[in-house]
């Protein structure tokens, strides 16, 4: 199967590339007043969704994390929020979906097969999933998180073909974030456990928001816009 990428300036002039992460997946996911929306995952300030749910039919999101849902719940107006895990025999109609986001979350499962194969069985057929997660570069060698919490990071193929192979087609494909990441985590961590105070994730951003404005070779995070075609 050929790899599909937007032609352009690969500046944040051209779509889908912006300024920032949540507009960018925005972008990717292509919102239009008849879709319905669904998000594997929720960060704390859900803004995705803010800037989503006033774009679509229905916006939805699912995460085992009932704290982090209620934190999200006081932003939102109109998004459907569920406490669940998405593999374990969830109730969500299948075919329902026309677009669906799993953000960091791929790397946390057991059976990452098994989440897109629930994923695809939710889309429409020709609906779209927007995937990000790790990638396996060498910075993420003193990702501290990657050995506490991930199951794995993925290569450029393996990621891809973690879709293909279940009868997705790629039709964006993008590698982001850099080594302020890495700086991100250790001031979250220290904040969090040393200081006891909670602080946005995003300290450092300046070079990061870059690498969402056009196409890279190296980063620390891949990202794929996959179409179901069967």
């Amino acid at each position: 199967m050929s790899l599909h990428f937007w032609k352009g300036n690969w500046d944040m002039t051209t779509k889908p590339y912006a300024n920032n992460r949540a507009d960018y997946i925005i972008n990717l996911i292509g919102p239009s007043k008849n879709d319905r929306v669904l998000n594997i995952g929720v960060s704390n300030i859900p803004e995705i969704e803010i800037k989503l749910e006033n774009k679509v039919r229905e916006c939805w999101i699912i995460d085992i994390d009932r704290k982090k849902l209620n934190k999200a719940k006081r932003f939102l107006k109109k998004t459907k929020l569920i406490c669940g895990d998405v593999t374990n025999n969830v109730q969500l109609k299948k075919n329902y979906f026309d677009k669906i986001i799993i953000i960091e979350v791929l790397e946390h499962l057991d059976e990452d097969g098994m989440a897109v194969d629930i994923i695809k069985s939710l889309l429409k057929k020709g609906g779209v999933v927007v995937a990000a997660s790790p990638n396996n570069a060498l910075f993420h060698l003193i990702n501290p998180v990657k050995y506490f919490e991930h199951k794995r990071h993925y290569s450029n193929e393996e990621f891809k073909n973690l879709f293909q192979s279940r009868g997705f087609i790629i039709e964006h494909f993008n590698i982001v974030e850099n080594w302020e990441l890495l700086a991100n985590l250790y001031t979250h961590l220290f904040f969090k456990f040393v200081l006891k105070k909670i602080i946005p994730f995003a300290t450092f951003n300046k070079y990061s928001r870059r690498t969402y404005m056009k196409q890279n070779k190296r980063g620390l995070d891949l990202i794929i816009k996959a179409k179901k075609v069967n």
